[in-house]
């Protein structure tokens, strides 16, 4: 066996963690709210403990893999003492406030901290394609790096424990808005009775000819002058004015679209008319 590691919680991810871990070669102790579920790991030669507390003290290593943050705190406050001089990885989907917090928590009881995020469903944990990202204390990826590269492609983006679920989250608001527009369209093309599945597949051939461009909005944004006599703010509004139009003729909401003209007719109002369409990102950083 190579080591003795902890996983908290069997739900689909938590398993498939514990299961990549134990086929690694590890001595893997499991815990979980219903006691039932560690059963199919006990049989497959996984240790069972009736507490937290008791799990942690079986492993050198402990991954969390719990509901949410609350549900994190809830069950990791009570056996600090027990997780004290040991490395904690949290897999849990966490916002990078959570993250910090439950940082400066471990960091108060001598427990090294590792914040993670899973880019995967868990079918493809221990996989290549299973892209998991880490950030918080950099000895703690170090001690853990051999047992995290089991579970997938690693990447460790910084000291500051939000970093990883800040990526995570820009990642999926990407994802979340691309899918979006996939119903959009859908929605408009079932008016002229066009399969959900034939849209789907012209939507896809057109953002993959689309998505290069994405380099050239990050050039325009980190330019910062928005002056480079491209798309304007003002052509975008006239041009989304016409998606919003189309989508009503055909009894179709234009609720996801709306808020994007908003926020190009607040530039607009604020004299920014002829501006590069991507300063948008303006009107998206909110003033603390």
């Amino acid at each position: 066996m190579k080591g003795n590691l902890t996983v908290l919680g069997l739900g689909a991810m938590g398993s498939a963690v514990a299961h990549r871990l134990r086929s690694a070669g590890y001595h893997v102790t499991v815990w979980n709210r219903t006691a039932a579920k560690t059963r199919p790991h006990t049989a497959a030669g996984a240790h069972a403990a009736p507490t937290v507390a008791a799990a942690a003290d079986a492993g050198d290593l402990v991954f969390v893999v719990l509901l949410d943050h609350a549900t994190v705190r809830e069950h990791l406050d009570p056996a600090a003492a027990h997780l004290r001089g040991k490395v904690v990885v949290n897999l849990v989907t966490t916002t990078p406030g959570q993250a910090r917090d439950t940082a400066a928590w471990a960091a108060e009881h001598g427990i090294a901290y590792l914040d993670g995020a899973v880019m995967a469903v868990p079918s493809m944990i221990g996989t290549p394609e299973a892209r998991l990202l880490y950030s918080g204390d950099e000895n703690a990826y170090a001690i853990a790096r051999t047992a995290l590269e089991a579970l997938g492609t690693t990447e460790y983006t910084g000291t500051d424990p939000g970093l990883a679920a800040l990526k995570d989250m820009a990642l999926l608001s990407a994802m979340d808005l691309m899918l979006m527009g996939y119903l959009q369209a859908i929605a408009l093309m079932r008016t002229a009775g066009t399969t959900a599945a034939d849209t789907a597949a012209e939507v896809e051939a057109w953002l993959a000819a689309m998505l290069p461009h994405g380099k050239e909005i990050a050039a325009i944004v980190d330019g910062g002058t928005y002056d480079t006599g491209g798309q304007s703010v003002d052509f975008d509004r006239h041009g989304l004015a016409s998606l919003i139009t189309a989508s009503r003729e055909q009894g179709v909401s234009a609720a996801l679209l709306e808020p994007h003209q908003r926020l190009l007719d607040e530039l607009a109002a604020a004299g920014h008319g002829d501006s590069d369409w991507p300063r948008i990102i303006d009107r998206l950083t909110v003033p603390q």
